[in-house]
């Protein structure tokens, strides 16, 4: 039907051949362009078909398109987009050739309502722009035909007599996407899931299932468990629960033994259990590193270590370095006691704290002390029995506590006068508060520093009359911070004859020049003579 309602609009065309040729030729180059991104887009929809029925975000060559349907999403790749992931040619036009309508792509997933697998992907590659005869509104019908002959079973046109939906050639017709418009042209895409199945893809996240052997040439990413029901052979780095056997020269068996270097791990010295055996190492309930273990002796040269035990005690013995990440004495040992093994330590029997023995004597690595009593030197710190920190200070230990009091704003204390801090965040510094009474009334309580305090320190203040010059002070200030000097006036005797008042200064530089003036602009009048208290301050910033 759509084949012959083309023909019917060429031959009332009556177009003289020349003309003619000219259209079909233009027409069949357009379908050609058509017909390459309409691959294109079916490339597109075959590769990354899984991801599109799960709603999935699509990447290739380094371009991500989120899952979506808006130009540039999944369901509606741009052009550049499929340039940009290598399913167009590089510096492809998105533009038509017979008009200025751009490559549009719409892909669907049908039937409605349908999940992952079940989903057929379809859709259209059409022009955003009607082909029209040139100042009408109708159908170019030359052209048209040419792309229909070109573009072949799966076209899509809007006719004069159905504007608003786009026709195939078998009749089968989808929405107009650009409304009610007659010369839209387009092409069907996509594949149904039933066919599609047969075939696994890139990033297919379905079980292939597959009923034969399988080999792969590189490298193998297994996200999940895998189950081997045959023997496997490994050539290279292998993680297991069960047993392993590398060459026959490495074995590590499901009860912890292992055995290096082509050794048998069960094969052991008399009364050592076992774990691992290897050349260089030798364990069960010793363990010895040595350069030459047969010749080994507590007192043999060269780099070794041995864990091991004697009829007393556990003895851990190395001619290297020890690193650990807590070392825990069990041993208690009263301070100021004779010791024997300088560098030892142990726990201090009179306190939980430690000593080490140092000059024959077993030393406190901590003092311990009370709260009040005597200390001998200013500065010294020490802990309490509590674990506390204490500090001395005009010879009497002190919590250090008392210095560092903890204080709540607005929460009541018991000294006035006495700084406290508060931590706002960890990590990020101290806030300090001082502990008064409010002038009107509630008690001693916690107040922010930065609360009481003002950017205004006083200086000093003089008694002045109409026309007295003061000079400024010199206010300094911190680096970062701005420092100036702040007049401030104050009626102390005055009369004026309109009642109009007037107190202010005028900036000279290094001075200010006083004025009293009535309403007028006259000096006050007083007996003796009209004054002022000018007060003065820095306001540092």
């Amino acid at each position: 039907m759509l084949a012959l309602v083309i023909f019917a609009i060429v031959a009332k065309g009556q177009l003289d051949g020349r003309q003619q040729e000219q259209r079909i030729t233009a027409g069949r180059l357009q379908g050609d362009v058509l017909n390459l991104m309409k691959d294109a887009v079916n490339n597109y929809a075959l590769e990354n078909y899984p991801g599109l029925q799960a709603d999935l975000a699509v990447s290739k060559m380094g371009t991500t398109l989120a899952p979506g349907a808006a130009d540039g999403q999944s369901m509606s790749p741009t052009i550049a987009n499929l340039i940009a992931m290598g399913y167009v040619t590089p510096g492809s036009s998105s533009v038509a050739q017979l008009n200025s309508g751009r490559y549009r792509v719409r892909l669907s997933k049908t039937p409605a309502g349908c999940v992952g697998v079940a989903c057929n992907v379809t859709g259209t590659v059409y022009i955003d722009q009607p082909i029209r005869a040139p100042g009408t509104t109708n159908i170019a019908g030359v052209q048209v035909g040419a792309i229909v002959d070109k573009v072949g079973g799966d076209v899509l046109v809007a006719l004069g007599n159905n504007p608003a939906n786009l026709v195939g050639i078998n009749g089968a017709t989808i929405p107009n996407p650009l409304g009610v418009s007659e010369g839209v042209v387009g092409a069907r895409v996509g594949f149904g899931a039933s066919g599609f199945g047969r075939f696994l893809v890139i990033n297919d996240p379905r079980d292939p299932n597959f009923q034969g052997n399988l080999t792969v040439r590189q490298n193998l990413a297994i996200g999940g468990t895998s189950t081997f029901t045959g023997p496997v052979t490994v050539n290279n780095t292998l993680k297991t629960t069960g047993n392993l056997d590398v060459n026959n020269c490495i074995k590590l068996q499901r009860d912890g033994r292992g055995g290096f270097n082509c050794l048998d791990p069960n094969d052991l010295p008399a009364g050592w259990s076992g774990g691992v055996r290897a050349t260089d190492v030798v364990a069960g309930g010793s363990l010895m590193s040595a350069e030459n273990p047969a010749a080994w002796s507590p007192t043999a040269p060269g780099k070794w270590t041995v864990i091991t035990r004697d009829t007393a005690e556990a003895i851990v013995q190395t001619t290297g370095r020890v690193a650990a990440n807590r070392l825990i004495p069990t041993g208690n040992y009263a301070p100021g006691s004779a010791c024997t093994e300088p560098g030892a330590v142990g726990r201090s029997s009179l306190g939980p704290t430690g000593v080490m023995c140092s000059n024959s004597i077993w030393t406190p690595l901590a003092v311990v002390a009370a709260a009040g009593g005597a200390c001998p030197v200013d500065g010294q710190g020490a802990v309490d029995s509590q674990g506390r920190q204490l500090y001395c200070f005009n010879g009497t230990w002190n919590l250090m506590l008392d210095f560092l009091p903890p204080a709540t704003p607005g929460a009541t204390c018991t000294r006035a006068g006495a700084l406290g801090y508060q931590v706002p965040l960890i990590g990020g510094g101290s806030t300090t508060s001082v502990c008064r009474a409010n002038p009107s009334g509630g008690g001693l309580r916690w107040f922010r520093i930065q609360d009481i305090t003002t950017h205004l320190t006083f200086v000093t203040a003089y008694e002045v009359t109409h026309g007295s010059v003061v000079q400024k002070p010199s206010c300094t200030a911190a680096s970062g911070q701005t420092s100036t000097p702040i007049p401030f006036l104050e009626a102390k005797v005055e009369s004026s004859s309109d009642g109009g008042f007037a107190r202010f200064t005028i900036d000279q530089g290094g001075s200010w020049l006083v004025q009293l003036t009535n309403g007028a602009g006259g000096a006050l009048s007083a007996s003796p003579a009209a004054s002022a208290i000018l007060q003065i301050y820095c306001n540092v910033l």
